[in-house]
């Protein structure tokens, strides 16, 4: 049984994109946003809303797809969950230790939740200004096919 999720966690997610432009031995392509749940118009989570939006990015070419080609990528699945976790769990985590950190170090019944909510929105803040300068320098696209 782990072996079998953990090679579903391996497996690389694919969607489908247009390349804009060649840079050296990169493509710039666009890619339109799916749904996370794979349902569609029919998802309760309302996250169809965000299937309209079209993202630049780049991608290995080493198949050699030229610009105004529709193309097959792949990203690893493994590479979006770190993403994911870090956005979700460092804040919860900044938050709470900060807000045990000021118990320890204080009677005041309100300080702890004050120093907890700005970890909180210092991380959030942290996680956007470092992620989106980190994000610029990765590839996790990967073309795989010209269609």
């Amino acid at each position: 049984m782990r072996g079998q999720i953990h090679g579903e966690m391996e497996r690389p997610m694919k969607n489908k994109a247009y390349v804009k432009r060649i840079a050296d031995s990169k493509a710039v392509i666009l890619v339109k946003r799916e749904c996370a749940c794979g349902k569609g118009e029919g998802c309760n989570a309302n996250c169809f809303a965000a299937q309209n939006e079209t993202i630049e990015a780049e991608a290995e070419n080493e198949i050699k797809a030229k610009a105004g080609d529709y193309v097959e990528v792949e990203a690893k699945t493994s590479s979006i969950l770190l993403y994911s976790a870090v956005v979700f769990v460092l804040p919860v985590f900044c938050g709470l230790l900060l807000y045990f950190a000021a118990r320890l170090f204080t009677e005041n019944i309100f300080l702890p939740y004050a120093v907890s909510a700005a970890g909180f929105f210092s991380s959030i803040g942290f996680l956007y200004f470092f992620l989106n300068n980190m994000v610029k320098g990765r590839n996790d696209f990967k073309i795989t096919k010209i269609l």
